[in-house]
C-alpha cells in the first residue's frame, strides 16, 4: 500500500516541475528574435568596421577609396577600431529592436487590424525602424570619433558625448530625419523581400544550407 501510494504521488510532482519550466521556455522563445538581432549586429560591426571607416572618409572628404585606405594606414592600427563602441552599442540594440519589434508588432497588427498581411508587415517594419532612431546620439558620436580631425580632441566615447551637451539635445539628434527615412525604407525592403527571395532559392536540407540561404536573403 505504501509503495503504491508513493507511486501515485510521483506524477503530480513531475507535472508541477514541467509547469514551472514551461514559462521560462516560452519567455526564451519570445526573446529569440531580439537575441538573434543582437548577435548578428555584434558580428557585423566587428567584421565590417574598417570598411565603414573607409566609406565614412570618402563621404566626408570626397576622396577615392585608395586615399581613404591610405589615411587609415597613416592613422595606425591603434586607431583602426577607434570609435567602435558607439556603433557596437547602437547596432546591437537597434538590430535587436528591429527583429524583435518587427515580429511582435507584426503579430499584434495581424490580430487586431483587418488589413492585408503585406500592409501590416510594412507598417510593423516602419514602426520598428522609427523606434531604432531613438539611438541617433550614438550614431552622432560615432561620426565625431571617426573623423581624424578629432583624434586629439576626443579620446573616448564619454568625452565625445560630454562635448555635445553644451549644444543641447538637438545636437545629439542632428540628422534624425534622414535616419528615420533610412530606417523605415530599409526595414520595409528587407522584410518584404526576404521571404520572396528565399522562396526562389534552392530548398535547404542542412543547417549550413539554411545559413547560406539566410546570408543571401540578407
Amino acid at each position: 500500500m505504501m509503495g503504491s501510494e508513493a507511486h501515485e504521488k510521483r506524477p503530480p510532482i513531475l507535472t508541477s516541475s514541467k509547469q514551472d519550466i514551461s514559462p521560462h521556455i516560452t519567455s526564451v522563445g519570445e526573446m529569440k528574435h531580439y537575441l538573434c538581432g543582437c548577435c548578428a549586429a555584434f558580428t557585423n560591426i566587428a567584421v565590417t568596421f574598417p570598411i565603414q571607416k573607409v566609406l565614412f572618409r570618402q563621404q566626408l572628404y570626397g576622396i577615392k577609396t585608395r586615399d581613404a585606405v591610405l589615411q587609415l594606414r597613416r592613422d595606425g592600427f591603434q586607431n583602426l577600431y577607434r570609435g567602435i563602441l558607439p556603433p557596437l552599442m547602437q547596432k546591437t540594440t537597434t538590430l535587436a529592436l528591429m527583429f524583435g519589434l518587427y515580429e511582435d508588432l507584426s503579430c499584434l497588427l495581424h490580430k487586431h487590424v483587418s488589413a492585408p498581411e503585406f500592409t501590416t508587415r510594412g507598417v510593423a517594419a516602419i514602426l520598428a525602424g522609427t523606434t531604432e532612431a531613438i539611438f541617433t546620439p550614438l550614431e552622432r558620436v560615432q561620426t565625431l570619433l571617426q573623423d581624424h580631425k578629432h583624434h586629439d580632441k576626443f579620446t573616448n566615447t564619454y568625452q565625445a558625448f560630454r562635448a555635445q551637451k553644451c549644444h543641447g539635445i538637438r545636437e545629439y539628434y542632428r540628422g534624425l530625419v534622414p535616419i528615420l527615412f533610412r530606417n523605415g525604407f530599409s526595414n520595409v525592403l528587407f522584410f518584404s523581400l526576404r521571404g520572396p527571395i528565399k522562396e526562389h532559392l534552392p530548398t535547404a536540407t542542412t543547417h549550413s544550407a539554411h545559413l547560406v540561404n539566410d546570408f543571401i536573403c540578407g
